[in-house]
């Protein structure tokens, strides 16, 4: 069956303006806007620069990251639809990530929510790595998997807003992986793969980082 131009452009759409380089940017300004009891004690000034780290940290280093590659002849695309080019700028991004986590939690000494969001995009991107060695799983649904677990994580910790969070997690994610499945980018099994993996890993971050914070407490 002849595919409608207009649907493939509203599902191309949604892949670029949901993709995961966003996601974790997109979180934070959400907790920034609806949930001001994440940042209490932390005044108006770090919550910008917070911001603007974050965006510049896990948007433009990975973007810069697949330019390069591309330029450099590494990869032919930006879409990367072979596994083999997904390896340099998930490794590169794994770098980005693991940094921006040890550097809210160490130096920042950012509040748990937070913590937890960083570390589990980075264990995302591990999986994903892992992963990517056998199957195109979906970057895309595995970034969402994460929304979707960190909004039932901000449920359990009675953050505000949380119930609004997790009802419009569920509705992109639930949109990401239709755009996906429509412009035939990836399997049924790879789409669901990356859920799992998203999910997965903001509840393994969400475990390290009470353990960490026990310990320093102690």
């Amino acid at each position: 069956m002849k595919k409608s131009p207009a649907l493939q452009f509203v599902a191309k759409a949604i892949s670029i303006l949901l993709h995961p380089v966003f996601v974790p940017t997109l979180i934070f300004s959400f907790l920034l806007l609806h949930s001001p009891d994440v940042f209490y004690g932390v005044t108006e000034k770090n919550k910008h620069w917070w911001l603007i780290t974050i965006a510049y940290t896990t948007i433009t280093f990975p973007i810069l990251t697949v330019f390069l590659l591309w330029r450099l002849k590494f990869i032919e695309s930006f879409e990367m639809h072979h596994l083999k080019e997904r390896y340099g700028p998930l490794i590169a991004s794994m770098l980005f990530y693991f940094w921006i986590f040890w550097l809210f939690h160490k130096q920042f000494d950012a509040p748990q929510e937070i913590q937890i969001m960083l570390l589990g995009v980075f264990l995302t991107t591990v999986l994903i790595f892992l992963a990517s060695i056998f199957s195109k799983v979906s970057m895309h649904t595995a970034a969402w998997g994460g929304v979707i677990a960190f909004a039932t994580i901000c449920v359990f910790l009675q953050v505000s807003q949380s119930i609004l969070f997790l009802s419009v997690g569920l509705l992109l994610a639930g949109l990401v992986g239709s755009a996906r499945l429509y412009l035939q980018a990836h399997s049924n099994k790879q789409l669901y793969a990356g859920y799992i993996l998203g999910i997965l890993s903001q509840v393994i971050a969400f475990l390290i980082v009470k353990l960490l914070n026990s310990y320093v407490a102690a």
